[in-house]
């Protein structure tokens, strides 16, 4: 299972490697396999539903879970 850091880690690959984002969408899985973590079927149904959502909407609402407080946004 891919933690919370590894799942960001995709999603931001993805976010920024236009190859990667395609690679992800076409088939999770392998994407992930490929840097060297294991998805649970939960985490490759939620980056299913991050093609119908922009990358930044996503990280914004997963980067204050991961960093608390200390995460002030973007500006």
């Amino acid at each position: 299972m891919a933690t919370d850091r590894e799942m960001l880690q995709v999603i931001g690959l993805a976010a920024v490697n236009g190859d990667f984002r395609k690679k992800l969408a076409a088939n999770p899985v392998q994407a992930a396999t490929d840097l060297g973590f294991t998805l649970t079927p939960d985490q490759i149904e939620s980056i299913k539903k991050v093609e119908g959502k922009g990358m930044a909407e996503v990280l914004e609402e997963r980067l204050p879970k991961m960093f608390g407080n200390s995460w002030g946004g973007w500006g």
